[in-house]
């Protein structure tokens, strides 16, 4: 088993047996997600790693929580999110493709992936673009209790 606070994963140390990475990611470097919501508390990692010959098949799930900025209140909105995650991990998109043409590459410098910037990249991807609360239509919030401005034309 691998622990999610890994920084790299090197394709040649996954055992052609299967393993896992499961557990808290390594947040001390996700700038990019922290400039990206108003918090981020935890996320949550559990992979099953399956070697397909020169390619690692990636199974599993993310969990990310935290908190965003709601476009329509402006409020703070809770963030809970479950990132479905299904790859293929070479040294080339060819590589992946020949494995299994559906899967979504990631690569590898030399054999090792940067796993906290790929962790970052998905959890990037997997927020809303435009993050609302879901039952406000008018007055207060009822996630946030806040009251939107008032748009005067």
């Amino acid at each position: 088993m691998f622990s999610a606070k890994s920084a790299t994963l090197l394709i040649s140390r996954v055992s052609p047996e299967g393993e896992a990475i499961a557990g808290e990611a390594d947040l001390r470097g996700w700038d990019r997600l922290r400039a990206a919501v108003l918090e981020l508390r935890d996320v949550k990692l559990t992979l099953t790693l399956s070697r397909r010959g020169q390619v690692v098949l990636a199974e599993g799930e993310m969990q990310i929580l935290g908190s965003v900025v709601c476009e329509r209140c402006l409020g703070a909105m809770p963030l809970s999110l479950r990132v479905p995650l299904r790859v293929g991990i070479g040294e080339s998109e060819a590589v992946v493709a020949a494995c299994d043409p559906e899967l979504d590459a990631v690569i590898t410098a030399n054999g090792s992936l940067d796993l906290q910037t790929w962790l970052e990249d998905e959890a990037l991807l997997a927020l809303p673009m435009v993050p609302r609360c879901d039952v406000w239509v008018e007055g207060p919030c009822s996630v946030s209790n806040m009251v939107p401005p008032q748009v005067i034309n």
